[in-house]
């Protein structure tokens, strides 16, 4: 579910949300946990402030209650573009069965993200009505219901929260999850990744950055990061348009941030 490239291949169902796979953990025992439980993934931390929370089949997977309160089920992944909604309503009809379709839609701000939101609803399930058959040992219909999914992209990742009451006439814990993502947290790779630089002015050499888009946009801050993700340290201003780089023995990922709010991540090798 996690860290798999986009392609529009059919396994995108599984690799954001696998939900047919979370409603099993319906049968399986949980401990409720306590309030402020904290969830944390490749990386990625999200802190649900609301009691019952717990994982459920994988640390992806997490239901309230046992899941008689409402499952959900995370997934980050390196993208800085939206999922593809037609791809995704097509994955949900071949994972859960049924016929899977969009409904209302819309976009908050939840801490300091911008977050989409989209509505799909359900006539049935019958695969995912089948596994929970199997697992509880009795005969289980879901049918005119409907989930939600929550998703946005920050610092090179796409993160995303599907939701869904599990119960006939329950109310899914959205409110639940929109307070959770207000906290999420993005580790410090997650901004991390390579990008094209032939459409801009830069060069690296002797130990420093600069270049003619250095020269046009203000720089606030320029960081370096080992393999790991830690804080290798910080460029120091040498000239107009020119940064000294922190000293690093082997590669290097360098975050550049500009004060017009754009961003450039980059590999440096020694």
């Amino acid at each position: 579910m996690i860290d798999q490239k986009d392609g529009g291949n059919p396994m995108m169902g599984r690799k954001y949300f696998g939900l047919a796979f979370a409603i099993l953990a319906l049968c399986i025992p949980h401990r409720a946990a306590a309030q402020g439980k904290t969830f944390s993934g490749d990386n990625f931390a999200i802190t649900f402030k609301a009691a019952g929370w717990d994982t459920a089949t994988s640390s992806y997977i997490i239901s309230k209650y046992g899941g008689l309160y409402g499952m959900a089920t995370m997934g980050a992944t390196a993208s800085t573009t939206l999922p593809d909604l037609d791809s995704l309503t097509a994955a949900f009809a071949d994972t859960l069965g049924g016929k899977i379709t969009k409904d209302s839609a819309g976009v908050k701000t939840l801490g300091k993200y911008e977050v989409h939101w989209q509505k799909y609803t359900y006539d049935t399930l019958p695969k995912l009505s089948a596994l929970v058959s199997k697992a509880a040992g009795f005969p289980v219909t879901l049918k005119n219901g409907s989930f939600r999914v929550y998703y946005l992209v920050a610092d090179g990742y796409a993160f995303t929260i599907a939701c869904m009451s599990v119960l006939a006439g329950g109310v899914a814990p959205y409110g639940d999850v929109e307070q959770a993502i207000a906290t999420l947290k993005l580790g410090s790779l997650a901004g991390i990744s390579n990008v094209a630089r032939a459409s801009r002015d830069l060069w690296i050499r002797n130990g420093q950055l600069g270049g003619g888009w250095l020269q046009a946009n203000k720089l606030v801050a320029v960081e370096g990061f080992d393999a790991g993700g830690a804080l290798i340290g910080a460029g120091t201003p040498a000239s107009e348009g020119v940064w000294n780089l922190p000293v690093s023995k082997g590669d290097m990922f360098l975050r550049v941030r500009a004060a017009n709010g754009t961003d450039l991540h980059f590999v440096v090798h020694p």
